[in-house]
């Protein structure tokens, strides 16, 4: 298996990922909950995956001197570079604060956008 595929089927692991945690979030703020230590687990792991997925993309730019095929490749490095910083700023915005069930409500919606930033940045390559 390529690089290039392990990317991409990477990208669909965020992708799901952040959709299952999206609609799972969105369950439990409709049945009140707060963020609790399982879900704030769930948002980690879905962080370390957009960082392993944009460090394997950077690693083919730099090191292997591939590019998104694409007539505009700067949209999939914004891409990657929003989401990576997308769940530290709902965390900072938030001030850290995972005990209201507003919290979770804007944490499952950023899980959401997340899902469709990976759609995006799937759509802007194909190498």
């Amino acid at each position: 298996m390529s690089i290039a595929e392990i990317h991409g089927r990477l990208a669909t692991s965020v992708l799901l990922f952040m959709l299952t945690a999206g609609v799972w979030g969105l369950v439990r703020w409709r049945r009140k909950q707060s963020v609790n230590d399982s879900y704030f687990g769930i948002l980690a792991v879905g962080e370390v995956l957009i960082i392993a997925q944009v460090l394997l993309g950077i690693w083919m730019w730099l090191g292997m001197n591939l590019s998104p095929a694409s007539d505009r490749p700067w949209m999939h490095y914004l891409y990657g570079f929003v989401a990576v910083l997308t769940l530290p700023a709902a965390y900072a915005y938030n001030g850290g604060s995972t005990e209201e069930v507003r919290d979770q409500g804007l944490y499952a919606l950023v899980c959401l956008f997340l899902a469709g930033i990976a759609w995006r940045a799937m759509t802007t390559a194909s190498l």
